[in-house]
């Protein structure tokens, strides 16, 4: 009776040990060969980005998903994210308990074992959870902390595997390893309280090992990022490049590793570096750049204008001394008066916010311009342009986190709140930061308001030089 005195093994991940210990090394190894972005979809019981903050990614280059309500409500818990919006209901429980996540992850446990109550090892399982209620949330609480410690500043969004794959693969710094059901409506089998607990849960497209998996290599091949997938087949039927098999996972099953591209995996799981794929042509925009002395006044015209991810490298590269580059869905430009001053980029991270991956701006002699950057990102205008209508009613928020030798960054100050700040052994500190988004506020008025900020500073300083 193992299991129901530590319901806290729900969070056991499913791979094997020895698919555990296969994919160390190739995690280890694609983080020190440039890949910056991990991507675990299906993320279950979020083994795999486990595997991946303990072998060289940090929780903030690590995006995870799925679409069933025990995966949500941990990921919510991790995140610091409220379940108040999944709208939590389960026979038995009032709402406001279910807004705990241990509590809620202990009542789908418990309507779960109920289904199956007729049986008399299910019988004692509801017992036993029924009489030691508050032992066993106390002990999921502590399962979830643990989590919690190893996986805070990653990001979680109840979503379909179909669309978060669709979203990163033209990547080339994303690796994502996926670990879809491996039998037909696996999520809702496993879950299924029969109607006792309900909740907000996304859309999403079931999935059919006996179709599924060729649907999604004929997605994955030929794009840029690097993608596994873990699947279960008769000796064979594996889809996709085969790197890893283990015979007899259950009837006459195989287990199986499968790749987009087997060289590099292969390479990547053997222990050697590989050369990431070239980057994007360098390439600048037909705008010149700001000049360091020009002066900008109320009457200045600001503008964000969408550019391409070779448009931004080129000026991330020029303004930036040891350039390393991180990606974002959107690549911005901000222009004054028709000129470049900064380059931002910005990605959906979480189901309540917007998540500002860099901020670079033209060299001023007297300006912050990347103030301005921020500022203007921070606008409910402009990321309504980015979002569709759904997402648009969930995000609230703008975020963002850096690494700095400081414990605290000027730039921000003003505009976001420090939220967290990890102590970092290489770079010092690690910052996170966020800020509510501005409503009704345009591009002119929230370059005023900036003006505004930056001459009373400079007049502050002004005064402390002399």
């Amino acid at each position: 009776m193992a299991f129901f005195m530590n319901p806290g093994a729900m969070f056991l991940g499913c791979l094997g040990t020895s698919e555990q210990k296969f994919l160390v090394k190739l995690i280890e190894t694609a983080a020190k060969s440039g890949y910056t972005r991990f991507v675990e979809p299906c993320a279950g019981t979020f083994a795999m980005s486990n595997l991946a903050v303990q072998n060289g990614f940090k929780p903030e280059q690590i995006e995870t998903s799925d679409v069933s309500m025990m995966p949500t409500v941990l990921g919510f818990a991790i995140t610091g994210q409220s379940l108040e919006s999944l709208k939590i209901h389960a026979q038995g429980f009032s709402d406001e308990e279910l807004l705990d996540p241990a509590t809620a992850l202990y009542a789908q446990l418990y309507l779960r074992t109920s289904k199956s109550a007729g049986n008399e090892y299910f019988h004692n399982m509801l017992v036993d959870l029924k009489e030691r209620r508050a032992e066993h949330i106390e002990s999921i609480n502590r399962q979830i902390e643990v989590v919690r410690n190893l996986l805070h500043g990653m990001s979680y969004r109840p979503l379909d595997m179909w669309k978060h794959l669709d979203e990163v693969l033209d990547d080339p710094h994303a690796i994502v390893i996926a670990n879809p059901p491996t039998y037909f409506s696996g999520y809702e089998k496993f879950y299924d309280t029969q109607g006792k607990m309900t909740w907000e849960e996304p859309e999403y497209q079931l999935f059919d090992p006996e179709t599924g998996h060729k649907q999604f290599y004929d997605m994955c091949m030929g794009r840029k990022a690097l993608v596994l997938c873990y699947q279960e087949k008769k000796a064979g039927e594996a889809v996709g490049y085969t790197i890893y098999a283990r015979s007899g996972t259950r009837a006459d099953l195989n287990a199986y590793i499968t790749t987009n591209r087997e060289e590099e995996a292969t390479a990547l799981a053997n222990g050697k570096k590989i050369k990431r794929p070239t980057e994007s042509k360098l390439e600048p925009l037909e705008c010149s750049m700001l000049p360091r002395d020009y002066v900008i006044t109320e009457e200045s015209k600001v503008q964000i204008i969408p550019i391409k991810a070779a448009n931004a490298q080129y000026y991330r590269v020029l303004w930036t001394h040891n350039f390393v580059g991180s990606s974002a869905t959107w690549n911005r430009a901000l222009l004054i008066d028709g000129y470049v001053a900064g380059v931002f980029g910005i990605s959906k991270m979480a189901s309540d916010s917007v998540f500002v991956w860099y901020v670079m701006k033209v060299p001023h002699e007297t300006y912050r311009l990347g103030r301005l950057c921020y500022m203007l990102a921070q606008n409910r205008g402009f990321v309504d342009t980015l979002l569709d209508t759904i997402d648009r009613e969930k995000v609230v928020k703008m975020r963002t986190a850096m690494l700095t030798k400081y414990p605290e960054n000027k730039e921000v100050r003003g505009i976001m709140k420090l939220v967290n700040r990890a102590e970092d052994k290489q770079n010092g500190y690690k910052l996170t930061y966020e800020a509510e988004l501005v409503e009704g506020r345009n591009e002119h008025q929230t370059m005023v308001e900036w003006l505004r900020r930056e001459i009373k500073w400079q007049e502050s300083r002004a005064k402390t030089t002399k």
